[in-house]
């Protein structure tokens, strides 16, 4: 599971950034990105949909750091999508 929290965060990174302009620790990041998806323990169909609740948990999480406020619904989302994530792991 570190290993899709990484990739999470290398992706967030990487986008944060290059809608930032800076480029120059944008495109080291997403390149990192890209090469962390292959060091994913399973195959490419069970990674992407794990991946990708993982992602939107992570999402939600740099929006409540840059000051979103998040209600009830998007709390249960979050809460139903790790659910998901970990009965798939």
């Amino acid at each position: 599971m570190l290993t899709f929290i990484f990739t999470a965060i290398l992706e967030i990174a990487g986008c944060y950034y290059f809608a930032q302009k800076n480029y120059l620790l944008s495109i080291p990041l997403l390149i990192a990105f890209a090469w962390s998806l292959t060091l994913q323990p399973y195959e490419p169909a069970k990674t992407y949909v794990i991946y990708g609740g993982i992602y939107i948990i992570a999402s939600a999480v740099f929006a409540y750091m840059t000051g979103v406020v998040l209600n009830y619904k998007d709390i249960a989302g979050i809460l139903l999508l790790l659910t998901g994530v970990l009965i798939m792991l």
